[in-house]
């Protein structure tokens, strides 16, 4: 498997291999299958959001020489691998867009299924969704600019302003997961650790958020050592009571960025409740600046 590890591989597949995760991916495809069949600037926004990231946040990292040995780690070597994690799965050099296919189950909701299409442009973290289905749902809306996050319900017309901690549909998958990642950003190193996901070498860190904007206050990331990739990251209460653990079971790469295509989001505190994100038709043609308007968003809603 080793010579399958190359970092200039076109298509990444990151199938978790450990017991726990065949097992949780294999639940979800079943439940798809049945689906199928039946310092803040306030205003909502995060604190280094939009196009204020910090300075060299992407020229330190292309020359970062990382230990050989993961065991040497150190706290300034975890974060400058989450960065990389946070630039390679982002868009900073073109405009994004996909189509997301979503299922969720939860006990006292069933099993639903929605379809969006999704505008980023990362270099200003902003992002446009459009609900396509279901039907029910069809037209409404979630734009984030200048910092500001707001829900638009075509019937009513009107905007509802909303936060990056909120979830989508009360299903496991927060409105953060949509946008570019920044846990470098909004995230400080406690501490560290090696050891094995499934089959896979991975450098293990706990990190706290360094602002409240985030959903999680702390999180454990897992990120394979030969790909550096995010393969699992637990999410946790101030409390340290596990709210979510997050799969990231599959990535593409598309230029120069590898972007997490199956990202599977379970809940901590109810077993049977869990989300599946699958992005399909990814395009990094140019996007016109006024996708990201509130004007565009009640226009394509219609």
């Amino acid at each position: 498997m080793a010579n399958k590890r190359s970092m200039n591989m076109k298509l990444l597949n990151a199938r978790l291999t450990s017991k726990l995760s065949i097992v949780l991916f294999g639940l979800v495809l079943v439940f798809s299958a049945e689906a199928q069949s039946g310092p803040s600037r306030g205003g909502g926004g995060d604190p280094m959001g939009g196009i204020d990231l910090p300075p060299g946040f992407l020229e330190q990292n292309k020359d970062y020489k990382f230990p050989d040995d993961i065991t040497k780690y150190t706290a300034t070597d975890f974060l400058m691998l989450v960065r990389r994690t946070d630039i390679r799965s982002s868009f900073y050099n073109s405009d994004m867009s996909a189509t997301i296919s979503m299922v969720t189950v939860s006990p006292d909701r069933g099993t639903k299924t929605f379809k969006q299409q999704i505008f980023r442009r990362d270099k200003d973290d902003a992002f446009l969704m459009i609900t396509l289905e279901p039907e029910s749902r069809k037209g409404q809306g979630m734009l984030r600019v200048d910092n500001n996050m707001w829900r638009y319900d075509p019937t009513s017309r009107k905007f509802t302003h909303t936060t990056i901690k909120d979830t989508y549909e009360n299903s496991t998958v927060t409105n953060n997961d949509f946008r570019r990642w920044q846990r470098s950003i909004d995230y400080s190193v406690e501490k560290i650790s090696s050891g094995t996901l499934g089959n896979y070498n991975v450098i293990i860190g706990e990190l706290k958020a360094n602002n409240d904007e985030v959903p999680f206050p702390y999180i454990k990331m897992y990120i394979e050592a030969d790909r550096k990739i995010v393969l699992k990251v637990e999410e946790y209460s101030l409390s340290m009571k596990l709210l979510r653990t997050a799969y990231y079971t599959q990535y593409v790469q598309i230029g120069d960025s590898f972007v997490p295509t199956v990202q599977i989001f379970q809940d901590g505190l109810i077993p049977e409740k869990r989300s599946q994100t699958t992005y399909t038709n990814i395009s990094t043609k140019p996007l016109p600046d006024y996708y990201f308007t509130k004007e565009y968003l009640e226009r394509v809603s219609q």
